[in-house]
Formats: structure tokens, sequence, C-alpha cells
């Protein structure tokens, strides 16, 4: 983190510095002639150039020219209706008194509306500048401007001053009167404010005219109506030649035009301020730095590049859409510094790796050279044909072999031909461990000869090509007799668990015939018994003869009840349980089967209630299943209660739209590892010979047995002494099918 803050504030300083002593200008003005050539435009039609060329003086013939001359232009462009003239001449000294009198002459009848060049330059003879400007004959009659230009220290013309002091007095440069001729406004208290002259406008497209041309009459008076005209000399002989930027030497006159220009079409260029630069310089370096933090030198040098072509493109698009010069080689130097600098200081911290995992490196080789000599698995180097040269102390201690006497035998020597391996050759072996990379079980021997089972994994060293293998082998003879052991003793699990089905069938088609045996003489019992206790054939001669009839018919009833509950649950355990789906009332059902329940449980001094919902609800199902089901819930419920128990049954839907039957009641409870026995066939938490509990235990058994064949679910919760609650889950709506067959 330090040496990330460390990078952005030196390359900020070093840049930052380097920006304001102009120290950059080098890189800055190549990058912004290249964005004057991306937005070439035509300069303001109302601007007309006069030249002095090379035709005209090879016409006139001499230099310099009569004042007449002159005089005649600004005649010819009088008439012409032209708006002002501006000369770029130098009329500072005087000629013959009728040359300079046509002249003056001329002037007088523009009425003002001409603007004649002053200069100030140094003088060796006096030591100091010297103001030099038009005769002072001619000042009535015209304006003055300003003709000097101020190279930068690369030796070319980037900016143009807008005023200059001049003889005591501010005087406009040719390029800010011509603009104001044209109708640019200006605050003249700012004498020395300049502007970044914009070199994309195109000199080619200047309304351009010979001197001579427009002299002789031989130009289009009405090319020039209404319009400023400048004149001055682009003939190379007259030494008035300026370097500039993109075009390299211009005419003076054509560079006052650019200049004028800018001003004109509003293209004034200024530099983006300082601070804004400042402020902008240190965000990039400082998101170079953070984004190449964790990148590769090679995507960090491209993210350098991407921005830095960013930031080029971003400052041609505001320099085409404003006047402002946004620098782009602060940035450049800044984030290439900033990147280089990150890499320099990854690159030591890669080296510093690199030779810390060199020494780490060499460490571990060492220590596994010593893991491998101690490992507890046989590590055994060999030739590609099998001889060995050289063995770990496990190697010894497998084989009960020394290292000094195996050296130069071939492991065949420890190998035992089997059908583990197909009996093929030690030779076989290891190219088939090497060509297929998995490990086999082998037979081998040791030194005295008795064999043993082990794992061999082969690993071919590539260093150098020298073709050594890597033999690792493991004794797994106990490991195979264990396996062995298992395996006989699962065969037996099998054959003990195939048996346990067949007798668990046996009982349960025991169950289904004992059944139907029972039930037949069964009936006969309970209908003779019901026959006696009626009297239908007369008087049995005894009360008590009443009494027993009554009891043998009951214990018949239970007996039947009991023998019905095992055949259905050998039915179940057959899968031979049908379902006989119907509309079915559940309000009806719940209500009968409560009012039922509550008689026995009133006679039990248990408190009975019922919450059930008030509107009807109808579902699906097989009414005797259900029936049984909640028989048996009940009952069980009202059964182990005690006196002032209590039991509530309830129903409702959940939100899915299922219907809840829930049994609660504040009996005895069963433990939390009995619950499970509770489901389990002939299974009862009260278990033993003094169980105070009468019953099969086929009760909870069958109910979960029939609210599943119902597609439904039951679950118990209960605590010792504090009481039980059953709850069913049934399908609100089940799937109507004339069978369903359920497997148990």
């Amino acid at each position: 983190m330090l040496s990330r803050i460390v990078v952005i504030v030196f390359a900020f300083i070093l840049t930052a510095t380097a920006f304001w002593s102009g120290m950059l200008d080098f890189v800055e003005r190549p990058l912004l002639e290249q964005r004057f050539k991306l937005d070439i435009r035509d300069g303001n039609p109302q601007l007309v150039v006069v030249e002095i060329d090379p035709k005209s003086l090879r016409e006139i013939g001499t230099w310099p020219w009569k004042r007449s001359l002159h005089a005649l232009l600004i005649d010819r462009l009088t008439a012409a209706g032209a708006g002002t003239v501006i000369f770029d001449v130098d009329f500072s000294l005087a000629s013959s008194d009728t040359e300079d009198l046509a002249f003056e002459k001329a002037l007088a009848r523009r009425n003002g509306r001409t603007v004649l060049a002053a200069f100030r330059q140094w003088s060796d003879a006096d030591g100091r500048f010297v103001d030099l400007g038009p005769l002072p004959r001619f000042l009535p009659y015209s304006e003055i401007a300003s003709a000097n230009i101020f190279p930068e220290s690369d030796g070319l013309l980037w900016r143009q001053p807008l005023f200059l002091d001049w003889n005591g007095q501010v005087i406009p440069s040719i390029a800010t009167s011509v603009a104001l001729q044209a109708g640019w406004t200006t605050d003249r208290s700012i004498s020395v404010q300049g502007f970044g002259i914009d070199y994309s406008i195109t000199p080619d497209s200047f309304e351009r005219y010979s001197f001579s041309d427009v002299a002789g009459g031989a130009v289009d008076p009405s090319v020039f109506n209404g319009k400023t005209v400048l004149v001055g000399a682009t003939a190379v002989e007259l030494g008035d030649n300026v370097a500039t930027p993109l075009y390299k030497s211009l005419p003076g006159v054509l560079v006052q035009t650019l200049a004028a220009q800018s001003l004109m079409t509003d293209r004034a260029l200024q530099p983006l301020s300082k601070t804004l630069t400042y402020l902008l310089l240190f965000f990039a370096i400082a998101a170079v730095v953070a984004f190449s933090r964790r990148k590769t030198p090679g995507k960090g040098l491209v993210a350098v590049i991407g921005l830095n072509i960013v930031i080029f493109i971003t400052a041609a698009v505001i320099q085409s859409y404003s006047t402002v010069l946004v620098p782009v080689a602060p940035f450049i130097v800044g984030t290439s510094l900033a990147g280089t600098l990150i890499f320099l200081i990854r690159f030591r911290q890669l080296a510093a790796r690199a030779v810390a995992e060199r020494f780490a490196r060499l460490k571990s080789q060492a220590m596994m050279a010593n893991v491998a000599k101690n490992a507890f698995d046989a590590l055994i180097m060999t030739n590609e044909a099998g001889k060995i040269e050289t063995l770990n102390l496990a190697a010894e201690r497998i084989f009960n072999v020394k290292q000094a006497k195996a050296n130069g035998h071939s492991m065949s020597e420890y190998y035992v031909p089997s059908k583990l391996t197909h009996n093929l050759s030690f030779e076989e072996v290891l190219k088939q461990a090497v060509t297929t990379a998995e490990p086999l079980r082998i037979l081998c021997k040791r030194a005295s000869g008795k064999a043993f089972h082990a794992d061999l994994a082969v690993t071919r060293i590539d260093e150098e090509e020298s073709g050594d293998l890597i033999l690792l082998m493991r004794d797994i003879d106990d490991f195979v007799k264990t396996e062995r052991t298992a395996i006989r003793r699962e065969r037996a699990l099998k054959i003990a668990t195939r048996q346990a089905k067949l007798a668990n069938r046996a009982k349960t088609e025991f169950f289904a015939n004992m059944s139907h045996e029972l039930k037949t003489p069964l009936n006969a019992v309970m209908g003779f018994a019901e026959i006696m206790h009626g009297e239908l054939l007369g008087p049995l001669g005894s009360p008590k003869y009443i009494e027993y009839s009554k009891d043998i018919y009951d214990g018949g009833a239970k007996l039947l009840e009991t023998v019905t509950d095992v055949l259905d649950f050998a039915r179940i355990e057959d899968g031979k349980l049908t379902l006989q789906n119907e509309q079915l009332n559940l309000t009806d059902l719940l209500t009968r089967m409560g009012e039922m329940s509550r008689e026995r449980a009133e006679a039990a001094g248990i408190i009975f209630s019922m919450n059930l919902p008030s509107r009807p609800f109808t579902c699906t199902t097989d009414q005797r299943l259900l029936k049984k089901a909640l028989g048996a819930i009940l009952s069980n419920a009202v059964k182990f209660n005690q006196r002032d128990g209590q039991v509530e049954l309830a129903a409702c839907f959940t939100e899915d739209g299922d219907i809840r039957i829930s049994i609660s009641d504040s009996g005895i409870g069963i433990p939390a590892e009995e619950i499970e026995t509770c489901f389990s066939a002939f299974g009862q938490a009260d278990r033993g010979l003094q169980r105070q509990y009468e019953g099969a235990g086929l009760g909870l058994s069958l109910a979960l047995k029939y609210i599943e064949a119902l597609g439904g679910t039951l679950q118990i919760k209960s605590e010792v002494g504090v009481g039980t609650t059953v709850t069913m889950i049934l399908p609100g709506q089940q799937p109507e099918q004339a069978e369903m067959a359920i497997a148990g």
C-alpha cells in the first residue's frame, strides 16, 4: 500500500514540475499538431488576402514599390466597396514627396477605413526596443495595428497577443484589428492577453488575389464588396516568412490571416487551467497504479496505452467543439512513469519471490528426498528395463533386502506372475502401468521367497529423457486377507438376509391363512353366542348363562377385530390391499367418530372435545381405511389416558389446501426412542409381561399404512407424562381411481 502511494506522489510531483516548467512542450506540441490535422476546417469568407507575390514582383520589376501603386490599390478597393483595408507593409520611411502625397490622398479618400502596420524592434545602437510606425502624415487618415509576432522557444509561432503596448499606448495586433473590423469584440483593457492560433483552419480556404491583378483591374470588384482586405507579402524573396506548426513555414500575412480567422470563427484557443490539469493528472496516475496493482506487465502496458489514447481522443474532441486545449503530454508522461515504476516494483518483488522460491524449492527437494527415503511405502528407482538403481528404507523392509545387495538386480526377481496380472511378465506389467497410469495389484515375493500382495504405481522420470522409472509399492497382504474375510461375511449376510425375507414372507402367508381359518369358526361362535344371549330358542335357565354368552360374543368380536387387522396387515405386506375411493363428507365422518369416542371417553372419566370446521368439507378417499385409521388412533388416545384426562379431535385446512386431522391427548406419553417402535408391526411402547395395556400392537402400524395408502402422512409428537399428538395430513382431493396397489 505504501509503495503505491509513494509511486503516485512521486510520479505526480515529477510530471507536474516538468509540465509547469515547460519541459514537456517538446512532447505536447507534436501531439497538438496531430490534433490540428484531425480537424481541418475552412476560414471565414469575409476576409480577403491581397498578396505581394512573385507574379507582382515580376510584373512591376522593382522593390520597394512606389507609394502610388499602393494608392492605386486603395482606390481600386474603395471603388469595389471593400470594407477595412489592412496593410501588413512597412510605411515607416519616407519616399519621394510626390509618392507619399499620392498615398496620403488615397488614404484620405478612404476616410479612415485603413489600418497600417506598426512595429516594435530591438535597436543595438540604442540598447532598447524602438517603436516604429507609419509616417505621421498618414496617421490622420488611418488606424495602426502591431505587426509583431512572438515565436515560442522552439522557433514556431503558437500564440498571438490581442493587444500590445506601443509608443505609450495600447494598440491591437493586426489579427485583432482584422477581427475587430469584421465585427468581433473583446476587452481592450486586457492588453497582454494572448490566444492560441487554430492551425486546423486551412490557408487553402482563404480568398487570395495577386496585388498586380487587383491594381490592374483584372479581378472582379464584387469579390471585395463589404469584405475586410489584408494586404501583405507572400513572396519568399521578401523574407517575410514565419515558422509555424503543421505548415512549417508561412508568409507573415497568411499567419496574420490564420490568427485573425481564429478570432473571427471563435477559435481563439486557450489552455485548460493548470489547477484542473493537475487534478486530472493526479487521478489518472492513481487510476493506472490501482489498475496495475494485480495485473501482469503486459496488461498494465495495455492499460496505460489505452488510457492515453482515450485522453488524446477526448482532448481532440474537446478542442474540436470548444476552444479549450487539453494538454496530453502530462498524462502520457505521468501514467507511463507510474506504470514503469509499478512494473519495476513488481519486477523487484517477483525477482525476490523467485529467489525465495528457488531456495524453498531446493529446501523442499532436500526435504522430499528425506521423506522419500523414510516413507512408509516402498519407493524404487529402476531403469526402463526394471533394473534396480535405488531403494528407500521401506522397500528394504518390505522385500527384506539391502540396497547394496539389490543394486543391479531386476525387479522381476521379486515378482510372481499370477491371475491378478494375467500371468504377464514383469516387463509387460511395467509397460502396462506406464501406459495406463493406473495402479495395479500384483503378487510379489520377499527375498526369503514368501509371497505377498502389493499395489504398484509407476511414474516415468522425463528429466533429461533418462527413461528411469519410479515404482511406488505398498504391502497390502493384510488388507487383502481382511478384504477376503469381508467378502465371505458379505456373502453370508446376503444369504441370511434372503432367508429372513423368505421367513418373513412365510410368516405373512401364515398369518393370512390362519386369519381366514380363524374367522370361520369365530363367526360361528359369535353367532351362536348372540342366539344364546337373545334366548331365541328358549330360556337358558340361569342369568349367568346370558352374561356368559355376552362375554363369549365380546371376546369373539375382539378376536375377530384382531384377526381382521392381521389379515389387513398381511394384505398390505403382500401389496394386495385395494382402495375403494368415494366422495366423502369428512365433517360428518369425523363427527360420528368423535361421538362414538366421546362415549368411551366419558365412561372412562376422560373429557373429550372436538374442534371441527363450521362448514362441511369433502374429499375423495377410501372411507373404510380412513375410519380404521381414525378408530385406532382415537382408541389409543382414550386407552393410554388417565382419569380426568383430555382428548381433542381437530381438523382444518393447511395453506396448501390439504386436510390436517389431529388427535391430542394428555395421557402417559411415549418416550422419543420408542416412537419408531410404535410404528412397527406388533410393536408397543409398553412391552413385557407386566405391561398395563392390552392390544396386539398393530393399531399405529396399520394407521400409518392406511394413511400412506390414502396418499397422506402421519406424524407423532409426544412427551412422557404430558401427552401425545398424532397428526394426519390428507390431500385435499384424491385422484379418482378404481383400484390402487399399495406396496408394504
